[in-house]
């Protein structure tokens, strides 16, 4: 068989149907599309899900707030704002969820007599960055698993202590990758104050990380 022409691997890659945008998804949806919708899971289920895992640090927890985060999403479709990225409304919907599940469950400790305060100690912010770099990350090396599962479960650790405006701008810089702009819309505040509190927020979390060693190891 012959080789395909590069105008015709051209022609036949722009005939393959392009994926629906977000938009037209929404629309879509809102239409009565249940599989407009369910295009829509699949696209950022993923995202949601280890958004929640991190917010929570419960595989349980966050897989459940996954769906409650969705089944809010489609309930609300109506009060979508066109114009909006259809991804922050969702992550937006996804942190409210996760710090109402996370003030029950703050209430219920207390409620029990288990303490949930921790001292901060002192550190940088570059420090931070470092961690949170290296927890979103991962290796292909198996003698430093160990070393990256006891630096993630610590990282994670940390995250539970700060306050929860410090800990969802750390979780969609850093863990999730979002730009400053989207954050902003996300949590529904301005874009000098997603800068002003992410570099608070790494200052704290160094704080807490301070005994952590760059290279991942536990220090004794």
């Amino acid at each position: 068989m012959a080789p395909e022409s590069k105008a015709m691997a051209t022609e036949r890659l722009e005939a393959r149907p392009k994926a629906a945008s977000d938009d037209e998804l929404v629309d879509r949806a809102s239409g009565g599309d249940n599989e407009a919708f369910e295009e829509l899971v699949i696209r950022y289920q993923d995202r949601v899900y280890n958004l929640l895992l991190r917010l929570t640090g419960s595989g349980e927890d966050a897989e459940d707030l996954a769906q409650e985060t969705f089944l809010k999403a489609y309930r609300a479709l109506g009060s979508f704002r066109r114009g909006s990225k259809f991804y922050t409304w969702l992550f937006r919907i996804a942190v409210n969820a996760g710090y109402s599940r996370g003030r029950k469950q703050v209430r219920r400790q207390r409620v029990e007599g288990v303490s949930i305060d921790a001292p901060s100690r002192s550190g940088g912010e570059d420090e931070a960055s470092t961690w949170s770099d290296r927890m979103a990350s991962s290796t292909a090396d198996p003698t430093e698993e160990l070393e990256q599962r006891q630096l993630r479960e610590r990282v994670q650790e940390g995250l539970a202590q700060l306050d929860e405006e410090y800990r969802s701008v750390i979780l969609l810089r850093d863990m999730d990758g979002m730009d400053y702009g989207a954050i902003a819309e996300a949590l529904n505040i301005s874009y000098a104050a997603v800068k002003s509190r992410l570099h608070r927020a790494r200052l704290e979390l160094a704080r807490v990380l301070k005994d952590l060693k760059p290279e991942g190891q536990m220090s004794t």
